[in-house]
């Protein structure tokens, strides 16, 4: 049983719907706005469905609020949106949230350790699960359900990267129970590894300019939720190097990473070397 009490909304917050991509889209645009509103307000101005009880407005206003897209203020019915900084890179440059890099960006933020979503960032940070293994869904709904305490339902989990918006990015996959597949370093997707990395460096580390690939790998969770391994987790390391965004000492051990510069340096770039 979790030593946590996690309540079934905050968990289940998906209610039974996986995100897509037009419903962000509109989400990130009234954000982009400063638009505030009820959820019928907001159903009305973008088309996205709610009901009394359900409806897919407020899971799509969270979805992109665990995604780093928005922050939101509710108070009295009303949401208050408004962009964060990486939204608005994103809407900028890829408003529709079609490229794989917005997408990665998306899946990275969701997964997160502690700033991710509960059942999404559970994969990456409470399963004994290594990259290309699988887990059966007997197992998986098991230890979802001992950690948490409570029925969760991870269907909308399993479409999103089945055949839905994360999808393409080929990260998970639900044929047969739960594999977390290897990925490969993406020339294009270079400053999007930077910034991710620098990003859970300064929300988990903020005082530590140096900190070791283990901490990179076991607490950042970063290679893993990027399906590295150990070898292409090295590779990108070094590309990032070779960028100037890290110092790497690989006298020590474990080698280490000194951070040269913060985030927003990257953030500013992720679309620049798309062809």
């Amino acid at each position: 049983m979790s030593e946590l009490k996690y309540s079934y909304d905050s968990v289940n917050f998906h209610k039974t719907f996986s995100p897509q991509d037009s419903y962000l889209a509109k989400i990130l645009e009234l954000a982009v706005n400063g638009y505030s509103g009820t959820k019928e307000d907001i159903s009305a101005v973008t088309g996205i469905p709610t009901g009394k009880t359900s409806g897919k407005v407020i899971p799509h206003i969270l979805y992109a609020y665990y995604m780093g897209l928005i922050k939101y203020r509710l108070n009295k019915g009303i949401y208050s949106l408004n962009v964060t900084s990486l939204g608005r890179i994103v809407y900028d440059n890829d408003k529709y949230l079609f490229e794989d890099i917005s997408k990665l960006i998306c899946h990275y933020h969701i997964c997160e350790p502690h700033y991710g979503a509960y059942i999404w960032s559970f994969i990456y940070t409470h399963l004994p699960l290594m990259l290309d293994e699988t887990i059966s869904d007997e197992t998986l709904k098991k230890k979802y359900n001992e950690y948490f305490d409570l029925n969760v339902d991870i269907s909308p989990l399993k479409n999103t990267y089945s055949d839905g918006f994360l999808s393409v990015l080929n990260l998970l996959d639900f044929s047969e129970g739960l594999k977390i597949n290897s990925s490969y370093y993406r020339d294009n997707m270079l400053y999007v590894y930077a910034y991710l990395l620098l990003t859970s460096w300064e929300k988990h580390f903020p005082n530590a300019q140096e900190i070791t690939f283990d901490q990179i790998s076991n607490e950042l969770k970063w290679n893993k939720i990027l399906g590295f391994d150990d070898e292409e987790m090295l590779f990108a390391l070094e590309q990032l190097e070779n960028e100037g965004i890290l110092q790497l000492n690989k006298q020590l051990v474990p080698y280490t990473a000194v951070k040269l510069t913060d985030s927003s340096d990257p953030m500013l770039k992720l679309y620049d070397l798309l062809n």
